[in-house]
């Protein structure tokens, strides 16, 4: 077994003044641990490696930033927009495409924050809502009031609240209120809306009762025209939760899975061993059909990804590791991996 050794302070302090500027492979070398013990560190140190800018990608920066912003650029650069924009900040580059809000604009907004929508201000201002509504924010502007509960509204919510046949969106179209309106008021009114909305007959729970064992919650639902939650919840009230393993799969079952999933419904794969859908959803993990959880990588696995990822094509990679390249692209930034960029002539 391997033993970790742990962080001493000397350490600590090279990885925090190299890391974010030099990467993992230097500090790797200066305190003689792996670079994945050195990532993983400074992970939960919330270090991060500063985005390499080559002198021509700044210089692209300089050039256009001002009248083109930061889209233009990322996409040029193949970059983030946010690094761009973090790297501008840094250079003291500012954006002059932004059009700053001028005083007619915050003396309208003030005026007609309260008595008109986000999206007629934003027409008449030719801005965005988002705009609208950050300048609404930075200006302590708050919307219109809603109005005041009349006695008769609160009578009317009395009378339908307590009983579950009235949904809340039907209170709320009687009302004209929005459904948040309704659940503040009633929280305000002190009342308190039942919380099982079904109630049971002879016949429905003796139908529970015969088949919860042999049939899923989501089909005893579906045949009693029931939400799942509503036959779960009173399985649990009537003590029916616990269910019995049921019968054992045999070989000859899970070979017909294994030859007949994804190829038919699994609807009729369940039918023709006298199996439940879930049954069948959940014994395909067990034995290795699912698209679920993946095999664990192995360090050769790991070492050829290194080696080849960057330069060899994903698809490429994802065959000769008979993974998917969505399983590839997922590992390249657990690894840290990048693909080498373009050359700033070859973008241009």
């Amino acid at each position: 077994m391997r033993i970790i050794e742990n962080w001493s302070e000397a350490e600590i302090e090279i990885l925090k003044a190299n890391y974010s500027k030099k990467g993992s492979k230097y500090v790797s070398g200066l305190i003689n641990r792996g670079t994945d013990a050195v990532i993983a560190k400074a992970a939960k140190l919330g270090l991060r490696v500063d985005p390499v800018w080559p002198e021509a990608e700044i210089k692209y920066l300089k050039r256009y930033y001002r009248k083109k912003g930061a889209q233009f650029i990322a996409k040029k650069l193949n970059k983030n927009p946010n690094s761009v924009m973090a790297k501008a900040a840094k250079l003291g580059i500012r954006y002059e495409g932004i059009r700053h809000w001028g005083i007619w604009e915050d003396n309208y907004l003030r005026r007609h924050y309260h008595d008109r929508k986000n999206s007629s201000i934003s027409h008449t201002l030719k801005r965005s809502v988002a705009s609208v509504l950050g300048r609404a924010k930075l200006l302590n502007l708050r919307g219109p009031n809603p109005p005041k509960w009349t006695d008769e509204e609160k009578k009317i919510l009395r009378d339908l609240y307590f009983d579950r046949s009235f949904s809340l969106e039907l209170i709320s179209e009687k009302l004209k209120r929005s459904r948040y309106a309704i659940l503040l008021q009633a929280q305000a009114l002190g009342f308190s809306r039942p919380r099982h909305d079904h109630e049971w007959t002879d016949e429905e729970h003796k139908y529970l009762a015969d088949n919860y064992q042999t049939k899923s919650y989501g089909e005893i639902a579906k045949d009693l025209g029931l939400t799942h939650s509503a036959v779960s919840h009173h399985a649990s009230r009537t003590g029916l939760m616990l269910r019995n393993k049921g019968r054992e799969w045999t070989d000859e079952e899970k070979e017909f899975v294994k030859a007949n999933y994804k190829k038919i419904p699994t609807g009729e794969i369940a039918a023709r061993i006298n199996r439940t859908t879930n049954s069948i959803i959940t014994i395909v993990g067990k034995i290795g059909v699912s698209n679920g959880r993946s095999r664990p990588w192995s360090d050769d696995e790991k070492n050829f990804m290194k080696m080849n990822y960057g330069i060899v094509s994903l698809t490429e990679i994802a065959r000769s590791l008979n993974r998917s390249t969505k399983a590839i692209t997922g590992s390249a930034v657990k690894l840290g991996l990048t693909k080498k960029r373009k050359s700033l002539k070859e973008i241009i």
